[in-house]
């Protein structure tokens, strides 16, 4: 009976020893996106968002790994495995049942439709004119959860990749007509293959940027506690 008893408390410690060691290591992914996100020839992941998401971390005493992955698999392990942290993720109404969000993270960058400049035919007054074009979009980013949510279909208007990167390649195989990003990022990777912005035109996008900004998100079974503590140690940071 003593024996019995005695593997009986061995189950349960080993039990909540398991439990206490998943919640205390936080699983955080990102994607290469520079300059927010994105790793260097020696694998150190940089960029501003990065730099702003350690220091939050750091603030929170909050033990992680970090690893960067394409946006879809990041995005996949963010909405299914417990004790994960992605960034950086648009947060908007399709999006805000899926998450524990934690914002602001960075002050918005606007998302722009952007086209070759010597494209000139392409004219858009409504969000109904973009299905006349083939668009570039990441798979589950944002451009491509909105455009779903507006009835544009895979295959047909919508052209999903891995990144922007290969967006970008595209447009400018003009393969594509059109691909969504903001300034910042189209510039760094247009620079990254000596070119500049001079040879694409942007167009605002109003209806994309309605109601979003740049965010870290907990996967839903995430402890409460853990999110809590990022939440106060971000508006700490902010703060300062």
């Amino acid at each position: 009976m003593a024996l019995k008893y005695f593997l009986l408390s061995l189950l349960i410690f080993a039990a909540f020893s398991a439990m206490s060691n998943q919640t205390q290591s936080l699983k955080v992914v990102t994607e290469h996106n520079p300059p927010f996100n994105y790793q260097l020839r020696n694998d150190k992941i940089v960029g501003s968002a990065t730099n702003k998401v350690l220091e939050v971390l750091d603030e929170a005493k909050i033990d992680f790994t970090l690893n960067i992955y394409p946006w879809a698999r990041s995005y996949k392990m963010a909405l299914s495995q417990p004790n994960t942290l992605i960034y950086s993720i648009f947060r908007n109404k399709q999006r805000e049942p899926l998450f524990q969000w934690v914002c602001p993270l960075l002050p918005g960058d606007e998302l722009y439709l952007f086209s070759l400049k010597k494209n000139d035919a392409i004219q858009l007054k409504n969000i109904e004119d973009l299905k006349k074009y083939k668009i570039g979009v990441v798979r589950e980013g944002i451009d491509s959860v909105y455009l779903k949510s507006q009835g544009f279909k895979e295959g047909k208007e919508l052209y999903p990749s891995s990144n922007d990167g290969i967006n970008l390649k595209l447009l400018l195989q003009e393969k594509v007509d059109l691909i969504i990003s903001g300034t910042p990022s189209i510039e760094k990777r247009l620079k990254n293959i000596s070119q500049n912005l001079s040879i694409v035109r942007k167009v605002s996008f109003p209806e994309l940027n309605k109601d979003i900004e740049l965010c870290m998100a907990f996967s839903l079974n995430t402890p409460s506690h853990i999110v809590d503590k990022v939440r106060t140690a971000l508006h700490k940071v902010n703060s300062n």
